[in-house]
């Protein structure tokens, strides 16, 4: 066996946690015919390749699963030239989509009317993160409140702010169509806070400006901390413009009509 092919072998052993591998391994080729080794060897490898795409594809779907996206939405599926906006936009999106890994977690808010197509791009850069191997959770403004709060009341406070601070992204949706009191306001704030402090990546929708947070959060000082904290190092996609869903449905109709 080839120093190469002893390196891959060994360290594929070591990646798949297969502690005693390499001793039968090496007992094994030096007790077989040497014709007959590179075929073992070409088998072992082919063996390794197979279980770590197969690791690999699994983790993929369990962390998919765990995301809790509701819906399924890649970048692929995205007509990023149904509007100017969304072509004025795509580039940037676009740099931010296929730069992430661990050491680069996606940070953007979309800031735009109802049916422009926020949560389709916010999924897409979820779904971007689970197949980079990121921990990802989605969750609506108003289930992040509703959870918190309740949290608060069964006294589990702080096992539900881990819970929303473990992932490496999480994803905020529809953060504008529900009011936060002062309770719910701070708590939220103290999960936006913790994200930020931690360096974790963080996404939201909202059909609110900034300077409109003041509608939804208790009181102008809350506003202006979260406001702060969720735009530092934030890429902002102001999406203005013809609605995407009714683009979806126009184009699903003329699917239809061709096949």
């Amino acid at each position: 066996m080839s120093e190469v092919d002893r390196e891959y072998l060994y360290k594929s052993f070591k990646e798949l946690k297969l502690k005693h591998f390499p001793e039968v391994v090496e007992k094994g080729l030096n007790n077989q015919d040497p014709k007959y080794q590179s075929q073992t060897v070409h088998l072992l490898k082919r063996c390794c390749e197979k279980e770590k795409s197969e690791r690999k594809t699994s983790q993929i779907a369990s962390r998919i699963k765990s995301a809790k996206f509701g819906q399924l939405q890649t970048v692929s599926d995205f007509d990023f030239k149904h509007s100017k906006m969304t072509q004025k936009i795509e580039n940037s999106y676009l740099s931010i989509h296929n730069s992430i890994d661990k050491n680069n977690l996606p940070k953007a808010i979309f800031v735009g009317n109802p049916g422009v197509g926020k949560t389709h791009l916010a999924r897409s850069l979820g779904y971007a993160s689970c197949q980079k191997g990121l921990t990802v959770l989605f969750i609506t403004a108003a289930a992040m409140s509703n959870s918190l709060l309740q949290a608060q009341k069964l006294a589990l406070l702080d096992k539900e702010i881990a819970r929303l601070k473990k992932p490496q992204v999480l994803i905020i949706d529809e953060l504008g169509y529900v009011d936060f009191d002062a309770q719910g306001s701070q708590l939220f704030f103290q999960v936006i806070s913790a994200r930020h402090d931690a360096g974790l990546g963080l996404v939201v929708t909202t059909n609110l400006n900034f300077s409109q947070f003041n509608q939804i959060f208790a009181n102008e000082a809350v506003a202006t901390v979260v406001v702060d904290r969720m735009v530092n190092e934030a890429e902002i996609f102001y999406m203005e413009g013809e609605s995407y869903r009714k683009h979806q449905r126009a184009m699903k109709i003329q699917a239809k009509k061709k096949s």
